[in-house]
């Protein structure tokens, strides 16, 4: 069964404010490398905002299996990268480590039934951008934050606020927290075996997801589902594709493999020197109690310590 977690409504205001700050120094990019177009604010919130609540959803989850774990948005500064883990420091007991056991946190919406890895990611592409970034852990989401919660937020403009009528507030009401249930993970191994498909691989990954439940998805394939009754795929690249339902769920393997922090996939493209004094620089920062909201950053970049030295291209 999925763990269903309760994300504060700080947590969600946080993560506007995050999301909003990166848009507006350009930390991360505003274009849509698959449209090949430039984001806009509400497109650029709609597409990064669920992973943060996702990632909230499982650093809270974490709690539960006696970790603390800090993200991006709990720090008092930004940590520049392009391939950073999701899960940035991790403590056990007293002391904070910086994560070597590196998840990423996955959203998928409502009615989303696979998890989609593209290819790039274990075996690289053609371009400075598509350099191999793999993760140790897949850790899968799924966030149940409502469409329309923007105008819930903009109904308090004063401008609208004025002329809103009392059937439209009672339409728009506030969110007293996002629903996400965490819905399980895959790991490294899986994917490289997905991708392998050697006759050893096809046997350890159907004991661990069933017959049918995982495949190399290839570019503008599709194949028949026989639990959606309908073809699925079409996509413009290669994908890894494991059923949701299907997922690992043993946390506690998980949870030791984030309290013993060794790297289960390939380390090389990890700037790992860059990564630790930014990281040193955070938990400095918060031991002093610094806790600013990310609404009150500046947004000068030569006032920031932690400065981007290029647009960084998480996507």
């Amino acid at each position: 069964m999925p763990a269903n977690v309760q994300v504060t409504i700080d947590d969600y205001v946080e993560s506007i404010g995050f999301t909003t700050y990166a848009y507006l120094t350009r930390k991360i990019t505003r274009r849509d490398l698959i449209k090949g177009s430039e984001r806009s604010l509400g497109e650029f919130l709609e597409h990064f905002l669920r992973g943060k609540l996702a990632e909230f959803a499982f650093k809270k989850y974490l709690s539960t299996l006696r970790i603390e774990a800090l993200i991006d948005v709990d720090l008092p500064i930004w940590i520049d990268g392009e391939y950073l883990p999701d899960i940035l420091a991790t403590r056990i007991d007293t002391v904070w480590a910086h994560s070597r056991f590196w998840p990423e946190v996955k959203a998928v919406v409502p009615k989303q039934q696979w998890m989609l890895i593209p290819t790039t990611v274990i075996l690289g592409g053609r371009t400075r951008r598509n350099q191999p970034r793999p993760y140790c852990a897949y850790v899968i989401c799924r966030v149940d934050l409502p469409p329309d919660h923007v105008m819930r937020l903009i109904r308090y403009w004063p401008k609208i606020s004025e002329r809103i009528s009392g059937e439209w507030v009672s339409a728009l009401k506030d969110l007293e927290s996002v629903s996400v249930e965490i819905l399980g993970y895959a790991l490294f191994t899986d994917i490289n075996s997905i991708l392998r498909e050697e006759p050893g691989d096809v046997a350890s990954l159907d004991a661990a997801f069933g017959n049918g439940n995982w495949r190399l998805l290839k570019k503008r394939e599709s194949f028949m589902d026989p639990q959606l009754g309908e073809r699925y795929g079409g996509f413009n690249r290669d994908n890894c594709i494991v059923r949701l339902s299907n997922l690992r769920t043993d946390w506690n393997y998980l949870a030791t493999c984030l309290r013993q922090n060794r790297p289960l996939a390939p380390a090389a493209q990890r700037n790992l020197a860059v990564f630790d004094a930014q990281m040193d620089a955070a938990l400095e920062a918060l031991s002093s109690g610094i806790r600013p909201s990310w609404f009150t950053m500046s947004l000068a970049q030569n006032n920031d310590p932690q400065s981007s030295l290029g647009e960084t291209t998480h996507s």
